[in-house]
C-alpha cells in the first residue's frame, strides 16, 4: 500500500485506535513507511488531533493536547 492509501489507513486508525492512559493514541511508524512524521502530524491536524513531538520511544503519539506539537506541513 502506498501514499493515499497510507495516509487512509492513518486515518482510519486515529478514529478507531483506543487512547491510553494519557489520553494518546499510539501507532508504530514503520506501518506507514512512507509518510513523514511531519505529514502525519498534518493527516492527525486534519482529524482534530495533534502530534506529540517527544517522548514517544519509537511510536508516534497523537492526542487532543500534547506537550511538543510536531509541525506539521
Amino acid at each position: 500500500m502506498q501514499g493515499k492509501g497510507k495516509e487512509e489507513k492513518l486515518r482510519e486508525a486515529l478514529r478507531s485506535f483506543p487512547t491510553d492512559r494519557r489520553g494518546y493514541i499510539k501507532v508504530s511508524p514503520e506501518s506507514y513507511p512512507d509518510l513523514t512524521h511531519q505529514r502525519a502530524a498534518r493527516i492527525a491536524w486534519e482529524t482534530g488531533l495533534r502530534a506529540e513531538a517527544v517522548g514517544n520511544q519509537g511510536s508516534w503519539r497523537f492526542g487532543e493536547t500534547v506537550v511538543e506539537e510536531v509541525p506539521h506541513e
